[in-house]
C-alpha cells in the first residue's frame, strides 16, 4: 500500500471516529424504539382488558334471543374463541416486548460513552500502527476497528430502515387494527369507544347488549375481532422479530467479511 492508499485509510478512520462521536441517529433511534415499546404495551394492555371483561362475564347467562340459539348460554361460552385468541396473542406480545427491550439495551450499549471511547482508542491505535507499527499488528487492530464501527452504526441504521418500512407499509395498518381492537373492547359491553353507560352495571349492560344480537351479528363481531388480532400478530412479528433476526444474520455475515479484510501494508512504499 502506497502513501496515497495509507492517506485514504487514515481519512476513513478519522471520519468514522468523528461520526461516532456526533451520535448520528442515536436520538432518532431512541425515540422510535421508545414509541414502539409504548405502542406494543398499550396493545397488550387492551388485549388483557378484553380478557378481563370476558372473565368477568363468564358466569353471566344470555337467555334465548340470540338468533336461532335456544335455551341459555354464558357470555363466556360465546366469547370463548376470541378469549383463546387473546391468550395466544398475549404470549406473542410478551415476546415482542422482550425483543423491543433487548433492542433498546443493545442500542444503549452501542451509544454508551465507554463504547465511544473504545471506537476512539481503536481508531487512534489503527492510525499509529498504519504509519509506524509493525505489519503483523496492523491488520488485527484495523479489523477490530471495522467491527466496532460496524456495530456502532449498524444497529441504528437497521432501526432507521425498520422505521422506514414501518412508515411506508405497516404503520397505517397497525393504527387501524389498534383502533378496531379498542372498539371491540368497548363493543363487548355494548358501548362506543368514547361512550358512557346509560344506566346499570357493566355486567347488566353487557347482558342487555348480547341479548340483542342476532346469530349473524355475533359471528361477524367475533370474526372481526379475531381477524384484527391476527393482523396485529403479523405486523408485530415482522417489525420486532423477523426484521431484527434478518438483520442479525446479515450482521454476522458482514462481520466475518470485515474480519477477513487485509491492509496489505507490508509492501508499503
Amino acid at each position: 500500500m502506497g502513501v496515497s492508499g495509507k492517506a485514504l485509510v487514515a481519512i476513513f478512520i478519522v471520519l468514522m471516529v468523528a461520526l461516532s462521536s456526533t451520535r448520528v441517529l442515536d436520538d432518532y433511534v431512541d425515540e422510535y424504539t421508545n414509541a414502539s415499546i409504548k405502542s406494543a404495551a398499550l396493545t397488550y394492555a387492551t388485549a388483557r382488558g378484553i380478557n378481563a371483561l370476558v372473565s368477568m362475564m363468564q358466569s353471566s347467562e344470555v337467555e334465548a334471543g340470540i338468533g336461532v340459539v335456544s335455551g341459555s348460554m354464558t357470555i363466556g361460552e360465546l366469547l370463548d374463541p376470541i378469549n383463546d385468541m387473546i391468550e395466544r396473542f398475549s404470549t406473542i406480545m410478551t415476546w415482542v416486548l422482550a425483543s423491543l427491550a433487548a433492542q433498546k439495551i443493545l442500542l444503549l450499549l452501542a451509544s454508551h460513552e465507554l463504547f465511544l471511547y473504545l471506537v476512539a482508542v481503536l481508531g487512534v491505535s489503527a492510525l499509529l500502527l498504519l504509519f509506524y507499527g509493525p505489519p503483523q499488528a496492523q491488520n488485527p487492530i484495523f479489523r477490530a476497528f471495522l467491527v466496532v464501527i460496524f456495530v456502532r452504526f449498524a444497529l441504528g441504521i437497521a432501526v432507521a430502515l425498520n422505521s422506514g418500512v414501518d412508515s411506508l407499509f405497516l404503520e397505517r395498518q397497525l393504527q387501524s387494527n389498534d383502533a378496531e381492537i379498542e372498539q371491540f373492547q368497548s363493543s363487548i359491553i355494548g358501548i362506543e369507544a368514547d361512550g358512557e353507560f346509560d344506566s346499570g352495571s357493566m355486567r347488566d349492560s353487557a347482558i342487555t347488549f348480547w341479548q340483542s344480537l342476532s346469530l349473524a351479528d355475533l359471528e361477524r363481531k367475533i370474526s372481526d375481532g379475531i381477524e384484527n388480532f391476527i393482523n396485529l400478530v403479523a405486523i408485530y412479528l415482522l417489525k420486532t422479530i423477523v426484521f431484527p433476526l434478518g438483520f442479525f444474520y446479515a450482521a454476522i455475515y458482514f462481520i466475518k467479511l470485515l474480519w477477513r479484510m487485509e491492509l496489505n501494508v507490508a509492501r508499503s512504499a
